[in-house]
């Protein structure tokens, strides 16, 4: 499969994503789940509730008893809590790491966490957990890059970035963004 298929071949769509982690949340505040109650977390009508969460319960994530309430199956909740789990990363990554702001992180956020694999979520957690270590070394080199950030960068070429391939990506990204605000 060509890479840029690969995005059809992600496991749930965003709504489905936010549906099933709905139904994790509202499960455990309150220890059961309803299609109403998820309607009334996501703010959207109860019909698209119900049309979105049949989906999940035809691909096995949710199971609906006699009386309408929702529950995870065991692969369900796997999903769930692994979405869950990058979702926290991702979000940690961009506020702590990247210092983009609240608002930004969590919509950035919202839009790769069920996209990314398990691989990439645990790789990034690694990575957040030794960035935000207590080692000197380490804020050493947090530090430098964000003082970096602050002065004015040459280009050392297309031949020479570690970063570019075939065009230079510093052109194409608003002078405001170099710069932490």
């Amino acid at each position: 499969m060509e890479v840029w298929k690969e995005f059809e071949a992600n496991q749930l769509t965003h709504s489905a994503a936010h549906y099933l982690i709905a139904v994790h949340d509202i499960i455990t505040e309150q220890g059961y789940a309803r299609a109403a109650d998820v309607a009334k977390k996501l703010g959207i009508a109860r019909s698209s509730a119900s049309l979105g969460l049949h989906a999940l319960i035809e691909k096995k994530y949710l199971k609906e008893d006699a009386n309408k309430f929702l529950q995870l199956t065991p692969s369900g909740q796997r999903l769930a809590v692994e979405i869950i789990g990058k979702k926290v990363v991702l979000k940690r990554f961009f506020q702590d790491i990247l210092k983009v702001k609240p608002y930004q992180a969590e919509v950035d956020t919202c839009k790769i966490e069920h996209l990314i694999s398990s691989e990439t979520g645990a790789n990034l957690f690694d990575f957040i957990r030794f960035m935000s270590s207590q080692d000197p070394e380490v804020n050493k080199v947090l530090e430098k890059f964000w003082k970096s950030k602050e002065m004015p960068q040459t280009c050392p070429g297309i031949d020479q970035c570690p970063v570019c391939e075939t065009t230079c990506l510093k052109e194409w990204m608003p002078a405001k963004l170099h710069v932490v605000s």
